[in-house]
């Protein structure tokens, strides 16, 4: 009975913030509902006449913009993810053992996570430049290539480019939740398996992996929605070009809105991203939540 009184007043500590935040997400969605059903075009007389869903209706069938946009969004979030994934992973493993200056390397990898957005871009902006960049300047000095690469200009090599920088961005949040999963794998299990004989990659596969699958699948959901709408990184870095190569959904929103005044169609792309976002999420959650009965039954 006490600790249910002690549950029942701690949510009514934490109600006024959740209705805050609820409202904050409430009520810009719904404002965003409205304007996407009207014309809300800056350049014409009447902005605010109603169109119902003809803005959904341009987006889906009548502009390719949007599923070329579209696709390249789920490029760079999906290699950006995973690249982010794998490089956390593969520090989080090594900086876990007892190595000499873990903490110090540990506090190290988390540099990228606090330098502001702004400041990142124009970081690798200079790194990447085409006569004075380091990373020119390095690949030439070893021989890999014999003149600088346009690594912002030239369309093929944009999308690498901007995803490597989202990937330094994005992977120590990851390595700080896999580095916490792993303090939770049970020592002894790893020192039955070298009795057993196992190599590193069965101890990791068989021992390690499946204590922290379901933390790996939440990590990777919440950086999928984190870059899917990132927005700062590739549109201070290329500004969606170039000729379109990294226009991804909300730099053609920001696009349409800013220099198209187009308002009412901007909302109904963003609300697109919305529902592009929600499946994903469910996909995610639904796997998620057979990755832990799976877990679930193991233990038992």
């Amino acid at each position: 009975m006490f600790l249910q009184k002690r549950a029942r007043f701690a949510y009514y500590l934490i109600l006024p913030s959740l209705l805050i935040i609820t409202l904050l997400d409430l009520v810009p969605i719904i404002e965003s509902v409205v304007v996407s059903l009207q014309s809300q075009n800056m350049g014409r007389a009447n902005p605010d006449a109603f169109v119902g869903l003809a803005h959904y209706a341009r987006a889906l069938f009548d502009e390719p913009t949007f599923w070329s946009s579209l696709w390249k969004t789920l490029i760079w979030t999906a290699f950006s993810v995973i690249g982010a994934y794998l490089v956390a992973l593969g520090l989080a493993l090594l900086l876990h053992m007892d190595i000499w200056g873990r903490g110090f390397f540990r506090a190290l990898f988390l540099v990228p996570w606090v330098i502001p957005d702004v400041a990142t871009a124009l970081l690798w902006k200079w790194l990447y430049g085409d006569e004075f960049g380091v990373i020119n300047f390095l690949l030439t000095k070893i021989g890999v290539i014999n003149r600088p690469v346009l690594w912002l200009s030239d369309p093929l090599m944009a999308m690498p480019a901007v995803v490597l920088v989202q990937v330094w961005k994005l992977y120590p949040v990851m390595f700080v939740v896999l580095l916490a999963a792993l303090q939770n794998v049970p020592k002894e299990l790893s020192e039955s398996a070298v009795i057993d004989g196992a190599n590193i990659w069965q101890r990791f596969r068989f021992v390690t992996f499946p204590f922290i699958k379901a933390t790996s699948i939440i990590v990777t959901l919440l950086a999928s929605i984190w870059t899917f709408q990132a927005f700062d990184i590739v549109y201070l870095l290329t500004g969606g070009g170039p000729a379109g190569a990294t226009k991804i959904l909300p730099t053609l929103v920001y696009d349409k809105a800013f220099w198209g005044l187009e308002i009412g169609y901007a909302s109904a792309i963003a609300l697109l991203m919305l529902i592009a976002l929600l499946i994903i999420s469910v996909a995610y959650l639904l796997l998620y939540r057979a990755q832990s009965d799976v877990i679930e039954e193991a233990r038992a």
